[in-house]
């Protein structure tokens, strides 16, 4: 089985944590990580943009990944929000059991 990591940012704690929370509720992950104090820089509708932003990395199955792709979709503030995934090539068989556990 592989494991992906799904990567997004959110513009404050607060949204970050709660989109989490329900994340992990409802089974599309195991864990999410959540860093503070992100410094993203971009162009947005023509105007130069300087963002603090919270990033969140979430571990889940193959299975869900789009599954928590949609739910990510349809709950963020962004109008165009960056919802990204990477299979994992290498990982410990316990975390791997352990994520598995938890997505079911």
């Amino acid at each position: 089985m592989t494991i992906y990591l799904v990567s997004t940012f959110y513009p404050n704690i607060k949204q970050a944590k709660k989109v989490a929370k329900l994340v992990v509720k409802n089974k599309l992950a195991a864990c999410v990580n959540i860093s503070k104090n992100i410094n993203s820089i971009f162009i947005w509708k023509s105007k130069m943009c300087d963002e603090k932003e919270i990033e969140l990395n979430f571990k889940t199955t193959k299975k869900k990944v789009k599954k928590l792709i949609l739910f990510l979709e349809e709950n963020h503030p962004y109008e165009c929000p960056l919802i990204i995934s990477f299979p994992i090539k290498k990982i410990n068989k316990k975390y791997l059991d352990w994520v598995k556990k938890e997505t079911n």
